[in-house]
């Protein structure tokens, strides 16, 4: 199953600032990456969210969590294979990887153990 990305695709409003544009399509991909199982592109969006100041934890949550949950949903459903969704999860983790250090280096309160954070 392959998923083609459109930026012109989502909403980017005339009233949205050019960072809330940036966000959005970042996190869109983010998502994409995870439904594509897309390891190369899951580390250049996560690169990218950090070039452009974007908060992680709003990239994880809101981008490769929710491609998660999209994926879930479909192998619930009886459409994806677990195989599938084990290839999400470890295209979800490159994203993850990448992020968290950032995290960690911006909160001193904030610890991962495995792929769950502490705060």
């Amino acid at each position: 199953m392959r998923i083609a990305f459109n930026p012109n695709n989502h909403s980017t409003g005339k009233n949205m600032s050019a960072k809330i544009q940036i966000k959005n399509i970042i996190i869109n991909k983010a998502k994409y990456a995870v439904l594509n199982n897309n390891d190369t592109e899951a580390a250049e969006v996560a690169r990218e969210a950090l070039d452009n100041g974007l908060d992680p934890l709003e990239i994880i949550e809101e981008g490769f969590i929710e491609g998660m949950k999209y994926m879930g949903d479909k192998f619930q459903e009886g459409e994806l294979s677990i195989l599938h969704v084990l290839a999400a999860s470890k295209t979800m983790n490159t994203g993850i990887e990448i992020l968290k250090t950032r995290i960690i280096a911006t909160n001193q309160n904030t610890g991962f153990f495995g792929n769950l954070m502490v705060n």
